[in-house]
């Protein structure tokens, strides 16, 4: 087994050379060339909260399909999702309790997702764990969701 840690064997991979081939074979002195950098444009490695919510995120999506979507596809969930969520969660037994927890976790990354926002509209129902109807969206609630997105927009342009 390599000494390389697996992201270092990963870049080695995708590179088309072999850890080992590369320490041992004094002999081969190919020129590696760096991978395309995007445009000159700096690019930004994620936070580890960022990556562990959107993990969480594709657990939810895989684990339920018909209640967690693609972003093109979201639909407003029930009011009370997080309880049901957790006590379906505590009778699987095939889920590690460190996915259980980052599903959990990665709930208010997707509830808070602009296109969340966008698919709450007045009149709009909710669905439940198992994509049935739980409800309409109300007047308040879909301008409540409008308010939020505009102050994202507006916290991304104040970035930019």
């Amino acid at each position: 087994m390599s000494n390389l840690s697996l992201k270092e064997q990963l870049k080695a991979l995708s590179l088309g050379d072999s850890p080992s081939n590369e320490q041992s074979d004094p002999k081969n002195k190919k020129k590696m060339t760096p991978a395309p950098q995007n445009n000159g444009k700096k690019t930004q490695q994620k936070p580890a909260w960022l990556e562990q919510a959107q993990y969480g995120v594709e657990l939810l999506k895989a684990y339920f399909p018909n209640c967690f979507r693609e972003l093109k596809d979201t639909r407003p969930l029930k009011i009370g999702i997080k309880q049901d969520l957790v006590k379906h969660l505590s009778t699987c037994d095939d889920i590690v309790i460190a996915d259980k927890a980052c599903m959990v976790n990665s709930l208010s990354y997707y509830v808070n997702s602009v296109a969340y926002h966008k698919s709450m509209t007045e009149g709009t129902m909710r669905i439940d764990l198992e994509g049935k109807d739980a409800g309409p969206v109300t007047a308040e609630e879909a301008g409540y969701s409008t308010e939020c997105r505009k102050a994202k927009l507006q916290k991304k342009t104040a970035r930019a």
